[in-house]
């Protein structure tokens, strides 16, 4: 084979199919630690795609992108995807869930997280924080 040439567009790399992490707060080590168990998880159960969305109060404040690198430098394997969300979006996007999701929050919760958990389904899956 004299020249190989493999070019993806970004649309068809978006339009695949991704597992779906939420991080609802702020990003803290304790939930960081919790990530990482999550992403190896997924990794080893097979899954080659996951988007993490970070449902913040503040989508301008990129401070937990620090936090992320650690996760990301783990799981270089994996195609990862990172969204940010105001916390507001959570209801709408609760009710479009098609696959159970985890769910990873901080120390407050939110009533719009109660409410989507609610409105899931079932399909929202709060994973535990070891301190």
């Amino acid at each position: 084979m004299e020249g190989f040439q493999l070019t993806t567009t970004v649309e068809s790399v978006l339009g695949q199919s991704f597992s779906e992490v939420w991080i609802v707060g702020e990003l803290g080590e304790d939930m960081v630690e919790a990530l990482k168990r999550i992403v190896r998880n997924r990794m080893f159960g097979g899954v080659k795609r996951l988007k993490l969305i970070f449902y913040l109060s503040n989508p301008e404040d990129l401070n937990y992108l620090n936090l992320l690198r650690p996760v990301l430098l783990e799981n270089v394997s994996m195609s990862i995807v990172v969204e940010e969300r105001p916390v507001k979006s959570l209801l709408d996007d609760a009710r479009l869930i098609k696959d159970e999701v985890n769910v990873i929050i901080g120390k407050m919760v939110s009533a719009e997280l109660v409410k989507a958990i609610e409105l899931s389904r079932d399909r929202l899956k709060v994973v535990e924080i070891h301190d």
